[in-house]
C-alpha cells in the first residue's frame, strides 16, 4: 500500500503522548509537533518508508 502523506494528522507515524502530537520516525524518536501542518524537519518531506502488513 503506497500512502501519500502530506500533513502530520493523515500519518500514520503521528501519535499522542501525554496530549502532545508526537512523531515516532523522527530524530529524536517521538520528537514533539508544533502547530504547523508538517514540520520542516519532517523525514518523509525527502525520504520514503515502506510499510508491509504481513498476515
Amino acid at each position: 500500500m503506497i500512502v501519500v502523506i502530506s500533513k502530520c494528522v493523515g500519518c500514520p507515524f503521528m501519535a499522542m503522548a501525554d496530549g502532545v502530537r508526537v512523531c515516532n520516525i523522527a530524530i529524536p524518536y517521538q520528537r514533539p509537533i508544533g502547530d504547523e501542518e508538517r514540520p520542516t524537519w519532517c523525514k518523509l518531506r525527502k525520504e520514503q518508508v515502506i510499510v508491509r502488513d504481513f498476515k
